[in-house]
């Protein structure tokens, strides 16, 4: 039976640490795919962008058609191993916050649980501030918890159009990174089984 995890959070969250981390610790062996790796390949091979940053920049229209590109591919993966997405549930675009997941995109996936890791918003500006490796937007302590509402309600729908559970993580800097790992780690386990 398919067995899919999405893992979502704002950039700066930590999501990429804690995920890595988590997958090798796992019972069963996940493949991981970046929604958004999957979608800029399929821009590419459209001719619309040269750079990943550019994406959230597209028509919103446009970048629905890419999501459900994306969408599709992942469904035909699951059908032979746990796959767990590294994604963002919403993205912010110059005129507003787009579902990462509009609901036909979702009912597509179908997830099994969809996991949202956060931080306080100065725990998040730091660590923005501190990775010189990207090109990322300048965001207010304000507007970043607003981004994480955003999420949290974002899940709240998709879980509306799956049969997927939700799965909160916080990544604080004086909770631990082991912690938030053993927390992803459980979930991932439930896979165990699941393609025998």
């Amino acid at each position: 039976m398919p067995f899919v995890v999405m893992i979502t959070g704002i950039p700066g969250v930590g999501k990429s640490t804690i995920t890595r981390l988590a997958l090798r610790k796992t019972k069963v062996r996940f493949r991981l795919v970046n929604f958004g790796d999957l979608m800029f390949e399929e821009a590419v091979a459209a001719g619309l962008v040269s750079h990943r940053d550019e994406m959230r920049k597209l028509n919103p229209e446009i970048q629905k058609e890419l999501q459900m590109k994306a969408a599709e591919r992942i469904v035909e993966m699951s059908k032979s191993e746990p796959i767990l997405i590294d994604t963002h549930a919403t993205i912010r675009t110059p005129v507003g916050y787009l579902l990462g997941f509009p609901r036909e995109v979702i009912e597509v996936i179908n997830p099994n649980f969809i996991v949202i890791i956060e931080a306080t918003p100065s725990e998040i500006l730091g660590r923005r501030l501190r990775d010189l490796k990207r090109d990322r937007d300048v965001e207010t302590e304000e507007q970043i918890q607003r981004h994480q509402d955003l999420n949290r309600a974002a899940a709240v729908s998709y879980a509306m159009h799956s049969n997927a559970l939700i799965k909160i993580i916080e990544n604080h800097e004086d909770k631990g990174l082991e912690e938030a790992v053993h927390e992803l780690v459980e979930v991932l386990n439930l896979a165990v089984g699941e393609y025998d």
